[in-house]
């Protein structure tokens, strides 16, 4: 039986071996079925990676993960969707829930499933606010 030279991605370190070997590739610009190949094997361990990171954030621990991962201030987060620096950031303190506007915005922004956004999860209350 012949040894294939790529296999389903199980770990980071393979993950990374075939990203390294996917931009040698696309710098030579040859080996176009190569690169293709290489391109279904990393696209399917970052949709199974996400899907498990799914599983474990809520919503905003998730818009938290994105943005930190990208380097992304509040204000440019902001500005790049058109809402205000304050719904973002109280969205982040979970002062407010994420509207459905805004869940497909988040989604699109970051091309994710709108269900990663959607999610319930549970506000900061004020513990001194008085009921009316």
């Amino acid at each position: 039986m012949k040894n294939l030279k790529y296999k389903k991605i199980k770990n980071l370190e393979q993950y990374n071996k075939y990203c390294d070997r996917h931009a040698e590739l696309m710098i030579k610009e040859e080996a176009i079925d190569e690169i293709e190949l290489l391109e279904l094997l990393i696209e399917d361990y970052d949709r199974r990676i996400t899907a498990d990171s799914l599983k474990e954030l809520n919503p905003v621990e998730l818009l938290r993960s994105l943005l930190e991962n990208a380097e992304w201030s509040q204000s440019k987060f902001a500005e790049e969707i058109g809402v205000s620096r304050q719904l973002i950031n109280d969205i982040l303190a979970y002062r407010r829930n994420i509207s459905k506007e805004l869940v497909v915005k988040f989604a699109d922004f970051f091309a994710m499933s709108q269900e990663a956004f959607s999610r319930n999860y549970e506000l900061k209350t004020n513990k001194n606010m008085v009921a009316s």
